[in-house]
């Protein structure tokens, strides 16, 4: 009777085991940042241009997050937000670590003609990471 017991419930911690790994393999699924509002950071953008922005990072945080080099840009079309093509095809951002100023803030002037070349008129937004959430800011062109 126990060698049944013992058998059932090793039924069962295998059936947990395998539902687990089945929903970490659905979580995989789902992008590595959401879009999402982080509280304490802001974002603002200024000095456009077809080919570039100084963009400046707000960190209020009693622990400021770190904020990379990373970035990319998304156009609206048909009210939906698309990623601009990249005009070269592989290429990757340092890995680095930028920690805000006395002031909270943290200023990356970006040229990205180097991946997305000079972009036609229209409504974008340059989306950063912020505590591994995206982070985003609207402009026009």
């Amino acid at each position: 009777m126990k060698k049944y017991l013992a058998l059932i419930l090793a039924l069962v911690c295998m059936g947990l085991v395998f539902a687990g790994c089945a929903e970490d393999a659905d979580a995989s699924k789902e992008p590595a940042f959401q879009e999402t509002e982080v509280e304490n950071v802001s974002i603002k953008i200024s000095d456009i241009s077809p080919g570039g922005a100084t963009v400046v990072i707000k960190d209020t945080n009693a622990q400021p997050y770190l904020y990379g080099s990373w970035y990319k840009i998304e156009k609206k079309d048909n009210g939906s937000w698309v990623e601009v093509d990249t005009v070269i095809e592989d290429f990757a951002f340092d890995l680095v670590g930028y920690m805000s100023d006395e002031n909270g803030e943290v200023k990356f002037t970006i040229d990205w003609k180097w991946l997305y070349g000079e972009l036609p008129s229209g409504n974008y937004r340059l989306v950063k990471q912020a505590n591994s959430q995206e982070i985003f800011i609207e402009f026009s062109l």
